[in-house]
């Protein structure tokens, strides 16, 4: 899991990336991660990724501070 700042008028937003093997319970693991904030937002076909399997799904999330 990697975690990138980003930037937009001002406003500091942090996001939290996670990669996924596509194996025999992927949907029940999507849904799990859903329920919990995580949004699919790529998927690789082929080793596309230095860390990544071939086949691997990419979600991420915003990471909201508690103040």
């Amino acid at each position: 899991m990697a975690t990138v700042q980003t930037s937009s008028r001002g406003v500091m937003r942090l996001f939290e990336y996670k990669i996924i093997d596509t194996d025999k319970n992927v949907e029940l693991r999507l849904n799990a991660l859903g329920a919990n904030g995580w949004q699919v937002v790529g998927v690789t076909t082929k080793k596309q990724l230095l860390l990544s399997p071939a086949q691997a799904i990419i979600l991420m999330r915003e990471v909201i501070p508690v103040d």
